[in-house]
């Protein structure tokens, strides 16, 4: 993956549009499924495909036809194509169409919502919809939870449940009117853990988030040791979540009230950074999340943050794999026809103890 050196913004260069929708609509469609395979297949070697139903690696049988294989293992002999047991499974769309939907998705660094979607591409509402959350979930499944180490901030974002207002609206000094967070059974914390990099100017490298019932020390610390490295330096705000973070790690706050940067450079940038962009695609794109999806919005916001410095084809080929990988959707297949969800993706302190 190239990651952009330049003076100005990297969404300014040339190679952050090197993959755009005329790039695709040059392709045929024999280049299309090419791109497909290879993204799939290419760490197994030049011109291989892997059987999903026996596992055997193989240059298999091409049935030129329909754009499929068939497996060359004695007794198998399975046709399968380059979507078969992936997140992709039994589309109906033509690839071609699939990767214009995939270099929208990419390039929309503030997210994009399914009716938005359906009316640029021209599919229907429900396709867009589903295909959209397969594209989360591949993010989901894959993404790195290996604890953060060297720099660490950490923060927590209130979203969903009802904002409750006072009927007189009350004023700061600077006239500014003082809100409240969301309370209500739909809110929840986006607790999110930010590794910095060592490189000055290059902000975070990495993100993890959880999706927690509140913003405390019950959920905050647990989630903290699980993926926070030891002799770590953490950065936060003054809440009292972060009360005892000076037992395990050197740690450094901020007091939002007073200040947004410290006289020695202790600020909660990059985590502030994150919850940024993910309100606006609440407030701007889907307008609404819910408990149940919140952890996949959350995190396709932490992989924007993460790849936000790569060309842009280098993104489109990362999403790609990951919803090429092996394993079918769990949450989206026959979502139209009630093959829903069970419950929310959150973090639970009780449930982790037991």
């Amino acid at each position: 993956m190239l990651r952009l050196e330049m003076a100005g913004h990297f969404l300014l260069s040339p190679t952050a549009r090197n993959f755009t929708l005329t790039d695709v609509e040059k392709l045929s469609e024999d280049q299309v499924h090419a791109l497909f395979a290879q993204q799939r297949w290419s760490k197994y070697g030049e011109g291989k495909q892997v059987c999903p139903e026996c596992g055997a690696v193989d240059s298999h049988y091409v049935v030129h036809r329909r754009h499929q294989w068939r497996c060359k293992a004695k007794g198998c002999a399975r046709t399968f194509s380059v979507t078969t047991g992936t997140k992709l499974q039994d589309h109906k769309l033509p690839l071609k169409k699939i990767l214009q939907i995939i270099v929208i998705y990419t390039t929309a660094v503030k997210g994009i919502s399914a009716s938005q979607m359906a009316r640029t591409v021209g599919v229907a509402y429900q396709t867009a919809f589903v295909l959209l959350h397969k594209l989360r979930e591949g993010l989901l499944n894959n993404r790195n939870l290996e604890p953060l180490e060297r720099h660490v901030e950490v923060d927590g974002g209130h979203f969903s449940g009802a904002v409750r207002k006072d009927r007189v609206k009350v004023l700061t000094k600077n006239n500014y009117y003082k809100g409240k967070f969301p309370d209500g059974p739909g809110h929840r914390a986006v607790i999110v853990f930010r590794q910095i990099s060592p490189i000055k100017g290059q902000g975070a490298e990495r993100t993890i988030v959880e999706v927690a019932f509140d913003e405390n020390r019950k959920h905050v610390e647990p989630l903290s040791r699980q993926y926070i490295q030891k002799g770590t330096v953490v950065h936060t705000d003054g809440g009292d979540a972060f009360l005892n973070f000076s037992r395990q790690w050197t740690h450094h706050t901020v007091i939002h009230k007073k200040e947004y940067c410290t006289a020695d450079g202790v600020n909660n940038n990059q985590a502030e950074s994150y919850f940024a962009r993910l309100r606006r695609l609440v407030r701007g794109q889907i307008h609404r999340m819910t408990p149940k999806y919140m952890l996949d919005y959350a995190n396709e916001i932490a992989w924007r943050e993460d790849v936000r410095r790569l060309e842009t084809r280098a993104q489109l080929c990362d999403l790609l794999r990951g919803c090429l990988k092996q394993g079918r959707s769990r949450w989206w297949r026959g979502y139209w026809q009630g093959v829903h969800r069970a419950g929310e993706l959150k973090f639970d302190p009780d449930a982790r103890a037991t």
